[in-house]
């Protein structure tokens, strides 16, 4: 291993009917992101109507959302959507100002596998803050923002 590999560990579905619907849960899993450790990004991802495929987590990187082409092309292939959680610091403020270009970087990512990124949350001990809703992009009700089927 070198300083170029990225462990990516993870959770397949088993395909039962009773799993997680990124569409509704998206909120339980960025509180209960930490489980998988400090410093890290979870990716779930998910069929169209929210139906959570798999969970991928690797350790942060630098810039975080570095670590989420590996998650894709470890356990994300063939998903048509995504939610990225990602522990790091959140603070009872305003934005960061280079929040719209990393949102825009990791939407491009997954798009180059043919997923759409549907939110990036930062996570911390404290707080979260969704991409989205902290640029003003939705509202809640318009959240999922999948487009439809081509």
């Amino acid at each position: 291993m070198n300083g170029n590999d990225v462990v990516v560990d993870g959770l397949v579905h088993r395909g039962t009917t009773d799993g997680l619907n990124l569409r509704d849960d998206a909120w339980s899993i960025a509180l209960d992101q930490r489980m998988f450790g400090p410093r890290r990004l979870l990716v779930a991802f998910a069929e169209r109507d929210g139906a959570v495929r798999s969970l991928a987590h690797t350790m942060r990187l630098d810039p975080p959302e570095d670590a989420l082409d590996p998650c894709i092309r470890h356990l994300g292939l063939g998903s048509v959507v995504a939610v990225a959680f990602c522990d790091e610091p959140v603070a009872d403020a305003p934005p960061p100002d280079d929040l719209r270009a990393r949102f825009a970087r990791a939407r491009s990512i997954a798009l180059g596998w043919g997923i759409h990124l549907v939110d990036w949350i930062a996570c911390d001990d404290q707080l979260f803050r969704s991409a989205r809703m902290a640029l003003g992009l939705h509202d809640m009700a318009e959240w999922w923002d999948v487009p439809a089927e081509p």
